[in-house]
């Protein structure tokens, strides 16, 4: 009976609660493990779709470094993916707890890839190898990202107990639509028989998009606090001065109100077409009026700059005869009630 007591006795004192680590000499502070939460109404993107369910299927890729009162940056999470666990949430392995001495900085994005990049000193995430140019469709792929900071002691770690890292994500991409109409009162009959666009990054597979962020202000992350980045630089473009075709529709009938036949979209990256020389994206319509084929019309569009995050509608109208005049609105990305299994766009 004494030895059995003395067994108990053992195995409880070596018992280590899988949720709330003992600090030990190794880790002096630790006691807390480090959650992170990430919610579907935050993510309105191809990468992941309208609900938690679907949004429990997406893997997510966190870094994360913690900055100690000497101003040493320690890794923390390097790219590590999260997957969804129905009882446990958001799961990572191995567990990582909270220095409570220290100040934390997380960066995550979706869908998780193992190609991607994080500098803990310029604060800068590159995710490489994403097309230039994408058409919406069921094949299209979008990324999300999200940054959080503060004091392990303070902002995750106060009397109520342990708060979870949120995730807030914003698009690194932009959404780019095309409309083509015509004037009420134009009675011709006018078709669009494609669209081409100059000016453009190339969608080539030796050419791709690295992201580079920064803080909203524009300058490189300054651990001021500002808790998202949007804005985004390109590295390594290769922009197309002649035309590429886009879009072939047959004949489709242009009207005072866009179809999907004549209303073009896609994702880009963000990027600028000034390249020193005062380009403008250029769209050229090939179209026909009464069956006739004219003269493709060329349009220097107002938009030059397409900044992560943005959704750009550019409405090219048939005013009269062969004139085009375009107009321009930039709208978010919509919160949009769906059936399953359609994506928020």
């Amino acid at each position: 009976m004494l030895c059995y007591v003395l067994l108990c006795f053992l195995a409880q004192s070596c018992y280590e609660d899988p949720v709330v680590k003992v600090p030990s000499v190794d880790e002096p502070e630790a006691l807390y493990p480090i959650s992170l939460s990430a919610s579907s109404s935050q993510m309105l993107s191809r990468a992941i779709v309208s609900n938690d369910d679907e949004l429990q299927t997406t893997h997510l890729g966190v870094f994360a470094y913690k900055k100690l009162a000497d101003g040493t940056k320690v890794p923390v999470f390097e790219n590590t993916e999260l997957e969804w666990d129905n009882t446990l949430g958001w799961t990572y392995s191995p567990m990582r707890y909270w220095d409570r001495t220290a100040s934390y900085y997380f960066v995550s994005y979706s869908p998780w890839n193992e190609n991607v990049e994080y500098d803990k000193n310029e604060h800068r995430l590159i995710i490489k190898n994403i097309p230039y140019w994408q058409s919406i469709d069921a094949n299209v792929v979008d990324y999300v990202v999200a940054n959080d900071y503060g004091q392990a002691n303070g902002h995750y770690i106060d009397a109520f107990g342990i708060n979870p890292v949120s995730l807030d994500f914003e698009h690194i991409l932009s959404q780019l639509e095309v409309r083509v109409v015509k004037n009420a009162f134009l009675m011709s009959n006018y078709t669009l028989s494609g669209v081409s666009y100059a000016n453009v990054p190339l969608n080539t597979p030796e050419h791709k998009a690295q992201y580079d962020f920064y803080s909203p202000n524009g300058e490189k992350f300054d651990e001021t606090g500002a808790p998202m980045v949007n804005t985004s630089n390109m590295g390594n473009l290769a922009i197309s001065s002649t035309p590429i075709r886009m879009s072939a529709p047959q004949d489709a009938p242009i009207g005072n109100e866009a179809t999907e036949a004549t209303s073009l979209k896609h994702l880009v990256v963000p990027f600028s077409s000034d390249r020193g020389g005062n380009e403008k994206l250029q769209i050229t319509l090939a179209y026909a009026i009464n069956g006739s084929e004219q003269t493709p019309k060329v349009v220097e569009t107002p938009l030059q700059n397409l900044e992560a995050n943005q959704r750009y509608v550019l409405t090219l109208s048939f005013e009269s005869g062969t004139e085009i005049v375009p107009s321009l609105t930039i709208e978010p990305w919509k919160d949009v009630t769906v059936d399953e299994p359609k994506y928020n766009w």
